[in-house]
């Protein structure tokens, strides 16, 4: 039985390490996807762009072909502002994730965590009756002891491993490799990046209100057509145009309002980690609640049985051995499912005073 217990937790340990290194490629592969999406709009954003085409300047001069180069300061001031709003979104779904898997698996850990605690208490108790069960069946043998007094042992084993297989007929609870930060830095770490994130986010649509566009080339006039002005068939041109929209102080604030909102939206999304943190608290605190009453009641059980076994003990009658080996017995059993609350108890208040 203590092997199975081993082989158990050593299944456990294993499908953790596969699904945690999973999940680190899920969060390297996402951020590559969002770096080299950046990158791309990067590199179109500060490489100017070719320009040609036919154009006449003025009425009273011949049309002509140019060629050459036009850029924009907007969008060179644009270009790192995008690959930094990728690293913010990159930062903000790895916050999220951490955050999201310590709430999801708050429960599957206590779980895991119990079970192994209660398939040692199973363990430990099923060793103590074994060795009674051993003593008693020589004390049978010489009639010093009746059967139905071998019997209650025996029972009382045979209960504990049905504790053990009931323990064992779910799934077992996967857990992957959480990180140490207390619940509440995560949260915070979190709603840190949603700031950031939505800051980059509004720092690069602010950038949409102006532009500096510089064009410089050469200059070619069109064979076909003549002209009896004294410009040139060659040469260059250049060429500087300021835009301005007149929105653009009331569309930033309404950019910086919206930043705002979204974050007080995510502070009460039922479905954001801010809100689901709060619902864990009261959820631990109500089974915390009820938990207490039942390990008081199990407390006062184990306290009668310790009364019946000092009232009986000295006691050498085969009936007064008989009733201490069921006493023994069910206080062997309760003690599993008495240890098994306290463990419960005992995990819940930490994680309570650890995380919150």
């Amino acid at each position: 039985m203590r092997q199975a217990s081993l082989l158990i937790a050593a299944v456990l340990l294993c499908c953790t390490a596969v699904f945690a290194g999973e999940n680190e490629a899920a969060e390297n592969a996402y951020c590559k996807y969002l770096t080299e999406q950046a990158n791309a709009q990067r590199d179109l954003l500060r490489s100017p762009s070719a320009i040609a085409g036919p154009t006449q300047p003025s009425a009273g001069t011949p049309p002509q072909l140019i060629f050459g180069l036009t850029g924009s300061l907007a969008n060179n001031l644009k270009a790192p502002l995008t690959t930094r709003a990728a690293r913010a979104a990159c930062d903000l779904y790895m916050a999220t994730t951490e955050a999201q898997q310590r709430i999801y698996f708050a429960a599957p850990k206590m779980e895991k965590d119990a079970l192994m605690h209660r398939l040692n208490l199973v363990q430990q108790g099923s060793d103590q009756l074994e060795t009674m069960i051993r003593d008693e069946e020589k004390m049978v043998q010489v009639h010093n002891v009746t059967g139905p007094a071998l019997y209650y042992l025996q029972s009382a084993r045979a209960r504990l491993d049905m504790r053990r297989t009931s323990a064992l007929t779910g799934l077992l609870p996967y857990v992957p490799t959480l990180s140490d930060l207390p619940l509440r830095e995560l949260v915070n770490n979190k709603l840190h990046a949603d700031e950031t994130n939505q800051k980059a986010i509004t720092k690069l649509a602010s950038e949409s209100g102006w532009d500096l566009i510089v064009s410089g080339g050469g200059r070619r006039q069109l064979a076909e057509f003549n002209s009896t002005t004294t410009v040139s068939e060659f040469g260059g041109f250049g060429e500087v145009s300021l835009t301005y929209n007149l929105g653009r102080h009331s569309a930033n604030t309404h950019l910086d309002r919206s930043a705002s909102a979204y974050l007080d939206f995510k502070n009460n999304q039922f479905e954001d980690v801010a809100r689901q943190s709060a619902v864990l608290k009261g959820q631990i605190a109500d089974t915390l609640s009820f938990l207490r009453p039942q390990l008081t009641a199990l407390l006062e059980h184990d306290s009668d049985i310790e009364k019946s076994l000092r009232n009986i003990e000295g006691l050498d009658t085969s009936s007064a051995l008989a009733f201490k080996n069921q006493l023994l017995a069910d206080q062997i059993v309760l003690r599993v499912d008495l240890g098994d609350i306290q463990f419960r108890l005992d995990w819940l208040d930490s994680y309570l005073h650890d995380n919150f």
